[in-house]
């Protein structure tokens, strides 16, 4: 018994070790969109890291405008949210900026990814809150 608990612990710290760093790296940041011209606005950077920041925005209904930056040297990147196919972001290169506009989508917590780098955990929430 206690080699098979051995055995276990030992694969386990080694399937941990061998996690790329890049899944370990931490999600931050949190915004709360700001009107502008009628249309909630944020903006959202991502890099070498392979995270968005913030990775957390919270919206009200109505019409979104995210603006997609690169701030770093390396891989392009895109912004989408999961399961609505007209709020994405195409891919953009080091330097590059664009933006989209959607409505919101109901009440509730959705997640927007970069389908470039899903694998390494390029992800965030999307909060609608109710009117």
């Amino acid at each position: 018994m206690a080699t098979t608990v051995a055995l276990t612990l030992a694969f386990g710290l080694a399937a941990c070790q061998s996690q790329s760093s890049i899944n370990r790296n931490p999600h931050s940041g949190a915004i709360t969109a700001t009107m502008q011209n009628g249309i909630q606005t944020v903006v959202v950077t991502t890099g070498d890291n392979y995270r968005f920041n913030p990775s957390t925005i919270t919206v009200h209904p109505g019409t979104v405008r995210i603006t997609l930056e690169h701030k770093g040297n390396g891989a392009p990147h895109d912004w989408q949210l999961d399961g609505f196919p007209a709020a994405r972001v195409p891919v953009i290169n080091p330097g590059q900026s664009k933006s989209i506009d959607f409505v919101a989508p109901a009440p509730g917590r959705y997640t927007f990814i970069c389908s470039i780098h899903l694998k390494q955990g390029q992800t965030g929430t999307l909060v609608v809150l109710p009117n």
